[in-house]
């Protein structure tokens, strides 16, 4: 055991600290919940590499002629012959074939080109007709693909996902890679971008278009039996009836209907998802399907989150 010992003549040391004194009392403390944010490699399975003709504009590009051993169509690894290939610093090419026109389904006004990624090629030998190995390929080249000159894109930065507040009615205009409709974690394109008020991370509604009831009564003859001092009689019977019409099914003629009696009922459109927009462009923007309660197909409109 130790033992302090002080000199007689030593003073203590010490420090005066304020006293607050604070009565009971509510108080409300507001709570920030942390922003979320998803990083980019979680994103990259499921949206690939959005490209524009817009962005190729005024680049200077190759061509794509023949695989080496004669094929029209290659993929990764094979070699290739190109022309008229632009001067490349690192030697390494974007392969890359135009798309469709985007068209805005309400005006008919041309938004975009898209464009698809192809891979990347690996200079071999350089003349006027190049050799080239295809060294990462997203899908097959073909005879007359384009080639420009790589540059490595800058990292991509992480998604803060809001609830967007634009005053927008935009539209599905295209749902690469799908046959009919898309679902949940499927890529889309929608008519509304930067100059929209639109960005990287909004959160948007989508809603399918209302669809139509049909109600219908057909009369059919029912002859009854007669029993005991019954005699047989001849009635009329209604059967109602009603379907859900879809939203590409037109209504029935009314030869079709004849001998029926029928009613068409208009249904609300619905909301039947949420998107969030991972690339905006001026005029449309590429975005992931979060989860649908029902496919979604091209038409279908796209909204701001109702307040």
């Amino acid at each position: 055991m130790t033992s302090l010992v002080f000199a007689e003549d030593s003073q203590p040391n010490y420090v005066v600290l304020p006293v607050e004194v604070r009565k009971a009392e509510i108080r409300v403390v507001e709570q920030v919940p942390p922003s979320i944010s998803i990083p980019p490699h979680a994103l990259a399975p499921f949206v690939g590499r959005p490209l524009l003709m817009d962005e190729m504009s005024g680049i200077p590009y190759g061509r794509a002629l023949i695989g080496l051993g004669g094929e029209s169509m290659w993929g990764q690894f094979n070699q290739f012959l190109a022309t008229d290939l632009p001067a490349s610093a690192n030697g390494l090419y974007t392969t890359f074939r135009p798309g469709n026109e985007i068209l805005d389904p309400a005006s008919g006004q041309t938004l975009a080109v898209t464009a698809a990624f192809l891979g990347i090629a690996r200079l071999d030998q350089n003349n006027d007709v190049a050799k080239l190995t295809l060294i990462e390929s997203d899908q097959e080249v073909m005879v007359g693909d384009r080639l420009m000159p790589f540059h490595e894109a800058p990292p991509a930065l992480a998604l803060t996902p809001v609830r967007s507040n634009a005053d927008i009615d935009a539209y599905v205009v295209q749902s690469p890679g799908s046959v009919g409709g898309s679902g949940s974690y499927s890529m889309v394109i929608i008519s509304a971008g930067l100059e929209d008020g639109i960005d990287a991370g909004d959160i948007l509604d989508v809603f399918s278009p209302g669809r139509q009831v049909l109600l219908t009564d057909q009369t059919s003859p029912v002859i009854r039996k007669g029993s005991g001092s019954c005699q047989p009689r001849r009635e009329s019977l209604k059967i109602p009836g009603a379907r859900l019409l879809g939203c590409k099914e037109r209504a029935p003629s009314s030869r079709e209907l004849t001998g029926r009696s029928s009613e068409l009922i208009d249904l609300p459109e619905e909301k039947s998802g949420e998107l969030i927009v991972y690339r905006a462009f001026d005029q449309v923007s590429f975005a992931l399907l979060l989860e649908v309660n029902r496919e979604i197909y091209v038409g279908d409109r796209v909204k701001a989150p109702r307040s």
